[in-house]
């Protein structure tokens, strides 16, 4: 299996973390929009947001580094279970994305 380096995973996240913060952005419309994308790509932001009621500047610095952070932990895994935490990071950010969408409910 050919693997990504440091640098690349870095690069590729980085476009990925701008791509969904930007989609995030357009469709929250200065507040007059939905939340929905920010729930999705960002849930743990938004359960912030949700409990405090507002979009915080550590929501905002964890929404920025949340998707690297995803690919530093598959980085740093270097054997044949890298398939099996890609998945568990999945699957937690699925389970993260019905909470937020519970807690934050006041931004819809």
């Amino acid at each position: 299996m050919n693997t990504l380096s440091g640098k690349q995973i870095a690069k590729w996240t980085i476009i990925v973390t701008s791509i969904f913060l930007i989609l995030s952005v357009y469709f929250m419309g200065g507040g007059h929009g939905t939340y929905f994308f920010g729930k999705l790509f960002y849930p743990i932001p938004m359960m912030i947001a949700g409990v405090k009621g507002r979009i915080t500047d550590l929501a905002m610095w964890l929404a920025i580094f949340q998707i690297p952070f995803y690919g530093f932990i598959l980085h740093l895994v270097r054997h044949e279970k890298r398939k099996m935490i890609g998945l568990g990071i999945l699957l937690i950010h699925i389970v993260l994305f019905f909470i937020s969408m519970n807690i934050a409910n006041g931004f819809n």
